[in-house]
Order: structure tokens, then sequence, then C-alpha cells
């Protein structure tokens, strides 16, 4: 079993941690360093601003305040003289301006990212290879973007969008290309994004990215991938016609405190080479929430200023993201048991086909045959359900066509002028016959689902054309299906070790993901030449979207007129440039050039039953249940690592320091951070461990020690941290002794 991190999403602390550890990942750097930027400067003496410092005889009025909370039972925390001293500091700086010098914390980010180096070897990574690694960063705009939405009335509804998240990637394909947001070459973005996801409000001044630019130059380097950075992450300021420069941005926790919906959509869409369990983790470090008070007492005006500006945003539950991932599993489930169900009917109705000999060598020719068998054998089975089916299908199509229009034209998902271009997809598409017909249903049924012919003729209708050529995700869902299909296989195996079988399967699957990954390029505009996509964003530039909502339809009926036969050319030419037939012939291809002497009749056979059949499958699911936002339909499951949850490291009631003062108050004390960091490190172990062996279950743990590998995983992390915490040696000690030593005797391990 390997464990891989591959989608990675923070706020705040959480972002700067994010963007540590998903460079280190991409490129299979050392992150040592981080804890000593961490225990030395995260501090406020090492913060403040110059210009907030507070003088030996800065309000003075402050000091006897901050001693005499030391001893007023208030708090313990400020009985210790180094947060005194700091915390004296700090109320004394200047006051109504941010304390904290948001310039130095983009220094020291910027020196965070670079300090982790490059490694030697370009390709070096703790991915695998094809895996592609997802890391977003939340970030709150102060100011915002105007986003426009139709209504009925009034037609156009213009609100202020004050979320914002960037994001980063890695992937090394398997040619050795590599795409990397990670590189010193991105450093400044990196740099920045930690600084403005933490920049919280009345600590730090809000951050800009002109704020790293002048500290790129003044330390002589350059940021070559800035324009790439830009018009990556804000698109939606461009087509708002905002200059992102001109804007300023807070803690991404102000809105966003846990971004599960960015991760959970990487997740969906993310490719298992191999059998996965899909495990979504998240941190909490301070999940206990103290109850209301028994006296029922109303919250202070202060009080509720507080919380309604800082602590209630902040705390916002996760109940709807877990929420909407046990409706996702549900969705699977179903899938499941409806797919389970058919199974053997299917199964018998592919092998029972005159022309499927399944047990005996055949050729690509002899699979393509079998493939259009079983098209018109499901489609006449359907009946009248086909009819809806095949809609599905053609709307389907339909959208795919607007939606890679609006990208190719830069045109915002959801936005005005998308919806315009889906309209006038609409439009052409009915002035050129691209509608359904039933009068067609007679023409070859199975060629409406996938046989391709090439350019239509005189006996396609057009409908059927455009199906053949734009209809990329019935393959998509068929790819999707197939490895699926791979992944029972490794319960067909058995318990048994990895083998030539399994291997098999895995290498079967890589080429798969390839196959698949090149039908998910065709939705990026990168993918077309730049002629063609010159030519449609010069045809689609005068297709503004009346704010009328009911004058659409007509503008996009006189659009199509006016330029019919040129979106005609350009749709072919993304037709041709897209070449369906290719794909097709390329997992023919794959099947047909199994070596018989490697598989197993019985697992070929569930192979080519599962690709020959999908029509069947994919007839009697589409109606019911969507795969669009299933991806592969793998349930996932949440875990959370927080102090409550490491029950080994918790026995000794050791508690966190960094919760006082809002969640600041390691930034008061060395001693503090170091408390923090080293069992910050061992509960992460601690419940790592749990979900690893939860995941493996119980039958591979049988005759395992899991105790054993804490404990030594325990005395690592002390032995390695142990030279670096000089202040807590106590600490260190104290849980040294507790989770390293043997147990008794007479107590179960």
């Amino acid at each position: 079993m390997r464990v891989i991190v591959d989608v990675i999403a923070g706020a705040s602390a959480g972002g700067i941690n994010g963007v540590m550890l998903a460079r280190a990942l991409a490129h299979d750097l050392p992150v040592a360093h981080l804890r000593d930027m961490w225990l030395q400067s995260g501090d406020v003496g090492e913060l403040l601003a110059t210009s907030r410092r507070a003088r030996s005889w800065s309000k003075p009025f402050m000091s006897p305040f901050v001693w005499a909370l030391g001893w007023s039972g208030l708090s313990r925390t400020v009985r210790d003289p180094e947060v005194r001293r700091k915390l004296s500091l700090f109320v004394r700086s200047r006051w109504f301006k941010p304390p904290l010098d948001g310039h130095k914390m983009t220094k020291l980010m910027l020196d965070a990212v670079e300090h982790m180096g490059e490694s030697a070897d370009p390709a070096a990574s703790l991915l695998p290879v094809g895996l592609q690694l997802d890391l977003f960063v939340a970030l709150t705009d102060f100011y915002g973007y105007q986003r426009v939405i139709r209504s009925h009335d009034p037609p156009l509804i213009r609100e202020r969008e004050h979320r914002h998240v960037l994001r980063f990637g890695y992937r090394r394909f398997p040619n050795g290309e590599i795409e990397s947001d990670f590189g010193r070459d991105n450093a400044a973005a990196l740099a920045f994004a930690a600084r403005a996801t933490s920049a919280y409000p009345g600590a730090f001044p809000p951050a800009q990215i002109g704020e790293v630019d002048r500290v790129v130059r003044d330390a002589g380097g350059a940021w070559p991938k800035r324009s790439l950075f830009l018009a990556k992450n804000f698109r939606p300021y461009a087509q708002a016609g905002l200059d992102p420069l001109a804007t300023s941005f807070i803690d991404g926790s102000v809105l966003n405190n846990k971004p599960f919906a960015e991760a959970l959509q990487a997740i969906r869409n993310r490719p298992a080479y191999r059998q996965v369990d899909r495990r979504l983790v998240y941190i909490d470090p301070d999940p206990v929430q103290p109850p209301p008070p028994p006296s029922k007492r109303a919250p202070g005006f202060f009080a509720t200023l507080k919380g309604a500006l800082s602590d209630l945003p902040r705390n916002e539950p996760i109940a709807d993201a877990v929420g909407g991932i046990a409706d996702f599993n549900e969705r699977v489930r179903r899938l499941r048991a409806i797919i389970d169900a058919a199974r053997p009917q299917i199964a018998g109705l592919v092998t029972g086909l005159a022309e499927s000999r399944l047990d005996g060598p055949f050729d690509v020719e002899q699979i393509a045959a079998w493939r259009e068998a079983a098209n018109e054998r499901a489609a006449q089975d359907a009946g009248f359900a086909y009819r809806g089916y095949v809609r599905l299908k053609l709307d389907g199509a339909r959208a795919y066509v607007a939606r890679l229009l609006s990208a190719i034209c830069q045109r915002g998902e959801a936005s005005p002028q998308s919806l315009a271009i889906a309209a006038i997809v609409d439009a052409w598409a009915e002035r050129r016959g691209i509608v359904y017909s039933d009068k067609d249903v007679g023409h070859r049924l199975g060629r409406l689902v996938e046989r391709i012919v090439g350019r239509s003729t005189d006996a396609t209708p057009p409908w059927i054309a455009f199906l053949q050529a734009f209809d990329v995700d019935f393959r998509k869902r068929r790819l999707i299906f197939l490895i699926q299909g791979l992944n029972r296989l490794y319960g067909l195996f058995g318990d048994e070790r990895p083998s030539e079988r399994h291997r098999q399967v895995d290498a079967l699957k890589r080429e798969l993901y390839r196959c698949l990954d090149r039908l998910r390029r065709y939705e990026s505009p990168e993918f077309y030449s730049r002629m063609t996509c010159e030519e449609l964003q010069g045809l689609f530039a005068e297709s503004q979207a009346p704010e009328d909502p009911n004058a659409v339809r007509e503008h996009a009926l006189q659009f199509a007129q006016r330029h019919e036969e040129a979106i005609a050319q350009l749709i072919d030419r993304a037709a041709a440039q897209i070449s369906l037939d290719a794909a097709t012939h390329e997992v023919d291809t794959l099947l047909a050039e199994i070596d018989m002497a490697r598989w197993e009749p019985r697992t070929r056979r569930e192979l080519l039953v599962n690709y020959i059949g999908f029509p069947f499958w994919d007839i009697l699911t589409l109606s019911v249940t969507s795969w669009r936002d299933l991806g592969e339909f793998d349930e996932i499951r949440v875990d959370r690592i927080s102090p409550e949850d490491a029950r080994t490291v918790a026995r000794g009631g050791h508690d966190l320091k960094g919760t006082a003062f809002l969640h600041f108050g390691a930034f008061f004390s060395r001693a503090f951070r170091e408390n923090d960091y080293l069992l910050g490190r061992l509960q992460a172990i601690d419940r790592l461990i749990d979900i690893v062996c939860d995941s493996a279950g119980r039958e591979a743990l049988a005759g395992v020690d899991v105790e054993a590998i804490r404990r030594r995983a325990f005395e690592h992390v002390l032995r390695r941290e142990e030279p670096h915490l000089l202040h807590v040696p106590a600490l260190v000690r104290a849980l040294r002794a507790e989770l390293c030593s043997e147990p008794d005797s007479g107590q179960a391990s």
C-alpha cells in the first residue's frame, strides 16, 4: 500500500503550510529549515514593523495592566515572563495601524520557499508519474470584483465576490515532460500566496502583488512566471476589467476557513492507477469550543462585534461539506448497485452475440464489430427509453461544444457571455438540423452511440454526425467504467501479494488513463491550434449578451443566421483536431494487443464484457444519475487530525499553548512554539498511523505490532527534534517516558 498526497487546500496558517508541503512533494525537497524559520522568526519581536515598535516609554500606562494580568488568575499564560515581555511590547506599539510588518513577512515567505532549493534531478518528485498535484490557497479580496448573474427581473444582478482561490499544480507525464507551478521560477507566486492567505486583519496589513514585486526587486531576483501566474489565477478580474495589482487581499480564513469544496472537486477528477481508498484528511488544532455560559448571559458590545467580524466566520462548521460528501457517497453506492444488479444479464447478452468469441484470439476489426453489434442490440432492447437516452447525449454534446467555445473565447463559466454562446450553439444546431428526430431511429441505431464514419454524408443525419464528432463524454464514461472494471479484478485475485497478473492490470490501467487524459485535454483551449482559437475569438467578439434574458434567444438566432457557415467551418475544424475516431481506435488496439498468455480467460472475459457491453450500462444509468460529478465513483472517507483525536499522545494531558490570545499565543513565546511544534508532529503521526491501519483493514494487520511501530515513530521524532527544542526539555523527557516505553506485561499492546 502506498500513501500519496495529491490534493492540498488551506487558508491562513494552513495556507502557508500547504504551500511549503506542496513544493516539497512536487520536487522532493527538504523542509527542515521551515522548523527553524518558525521557531526563530514566528515571533512578535521579529515581525513587528520598525515604525510601529514601542520604545522604552511608549504607553507606559499599559505596562502595569499587562503585569497585573499575570497574577489576576484570568490567564495562566500571561504568567510566563517572555509572554509578558512580548505582550507588553505588542500592546504598547503604535495603535490603529497593523503592528506586524507585511514587507518582512513577504520576504520571510520568499526566503522559506527559495531555501528549499532545487533538486539536482529535474524529474525528482514524490508524485507518481502521471498523477497530478493540486494546491488551493484561499484568500479574501478586500475590495472584491463584480460578478454578473442573470435573473428574471431585473435581467442582470450585479454582486461583489470577495472569496478568491489561488491554484497551483504539478504533473510529470510519461514522456518526461513536466508542468510545474512549484519551481524556483515561480517562487514569488508561492510567497505571495503564503503572505496573502495569512494577512490576519488588524495584525498584518493587507497583501498586494506589488509588495512581492518590490521584495523580489530588492533582492535582485526575478519572477519568470509572473505573467502566467496572473493569467491563470486572475481571469475573472480581466473579464471584469479590473487590475489585480490594484486590489488588496486579507486572510483567507475570513470567508473560507475550510476550503473543502476546491479539494473535493479535484478529488472527483483524480485518476487512480491502482485500487484506491480515497481519504480527505483535514487538520483542526482546536476543535473543542466552549459551551454557552450557564448564566445565559448575552454577549457584550465588543464581544458581539468580535464574534461577528472574526470568530463566527472562521469557525463556520464543516457540516455542509461533510454532508455533501455523504450525499456523494450515497450516489456512488446507488450507481454501483444498479451496475452490479444488471451485470449478469448484460454479460449474458454480450457473450451471446454471434460475433463475440471472447475466449479465442481476436484483432482490432473484430473488437470494432463486436462494439457495433452490442450498440445495435442495446438500442433495440431499450425501446422507447432509447429516445430519451439519445436526447440526453445530444444535449450533452451541444453543451460540450458550448463550454469549449466559451473557454477558447475566455468567457467566464456561467457568465452572460458564456450563456449567450450556448444559446448561439443551440440556434446554429437547429439551423443545421442537429436535432433529434424519431424518423431517424431506424438509421442503424447502434451508430448513434459511437461508430465513427468521419464526415457527415447524405445518408447520415446531421445530429448523428454531430454525436460522432463531439460525444466526448461518452468515451470518458466508457474509459472510467472500464477502469472500474479493472479495479474489480484485484478482488478476484484474492489477498496474494502483487504478481504478474497485478502488473498486467496496472499496466493496462496506466494506458487507459493516458487515453482518458487525452480526452480531458480536448476541453482545454491550449489543445487547439492558434489559428482556430484566434478565429473563434474574432467570430464571437461581437456576441455580447443582451441584458434582457428574453432577448438572448433572438440575439442567438440572428447571430447564427449571419455566421452559420463560419461557425460550421470552425466547429468542423475543432472536430478534426479532436478526432474521436482515433481515440476509439486506440482503445480497440490496446485491448486487441492483450497478451493471451499473461491474462487468465476469466479476467480477459470480464474486461471485454465491460468494454463491449458498456452501452447497456450507459443507457441504464445515464438518465438515473449524473456521472459528471461522480468522477470515477470512488467513495471518499473523511478523517480528522486534531489533539482531541490523537488518543495516544493525549493521555499525558499535554496541551497546545498557541491557542491563547485568539490563536496568536505562540507568537509571544518560543517555548510555546516549541511545545506546539513537537505536539503537532506527534499527534499527526498518531493519527496517520490510525488512518493507514484503518485503510489496510484487520486482516492485513494480523500479526503486526502496531503499537511497537507507533513507539518507534514517536522515538524517531523525539530523537530528531530534541537538539532543536532547547526551551522544552522537560516536555521531551516526559513524552519519551510516556510514549516510547514498552507497555506493562499485563497490558495488551
